[in-house]
């Protein structure tokens, strides 16, 4: 059942991933506008305000879906010779395919963009993987 509903989840983050990715340039960046707009007063005080720009709320974007894929992934393929060469091969996979569909779409594909979403993935796959070793270390 697990199984199961991690795979649900991760092609619904695949959907919306390259559903994204899929967008026209200015659909695209309408949205990235009122996310920005929305998340104006909490970034301001983490980065000041001067630096809370379009730029930086997409690269978070990108970073924190592929940390959500990364999650998934990491829970998906746990019992598997490997896991995390798994799960973060899958994860670049992902990241240049969508810059790929980006091609299509008529927006600029970014190698660094590809970077960005498996440092996200990796981060994500890493912490589950410490995560896991100190509970199999408390497990008797």
């Amino acid at each position: 059942m697990r199984n199961k509903i991690l795979t649900v989840l991760l092609i619904l983050l695949l959907i919306y991933i390259w559903g994204h990715s899929c967008m026209p340039t200015d659909a695209s960046r309408n949205e990235s506008s009122a996310v920005l707009e929305l998340l104006r007063p909490l970034l301001g005080c983490i980065v000041g305000p001067e630096n809370v720009t379009l730029h930086l709320v997409r690269k978070l974007a990108h970073f924190t879906e592929f940390f959500c894929l990364g999650v998934v992934l990491a829970l998906r393929f746990p019992f598997r010779r490997n896991p995390q060469l798994l799960a973060g091969g899958s994860a670049l996979l992902t990241g240049f395919l969508d810059e790929t569909i980006q091609i299509f779409s008529g927006r600029g594909p970014a190698i660094a963009d590809v970077w960005l979403d498996f440092a996200g993935a990796a981060l994500a796959i890493l912490l589950l993987a410490i995560l896991r070793r100190l509970l199999r270390r408390k497990t008797p």
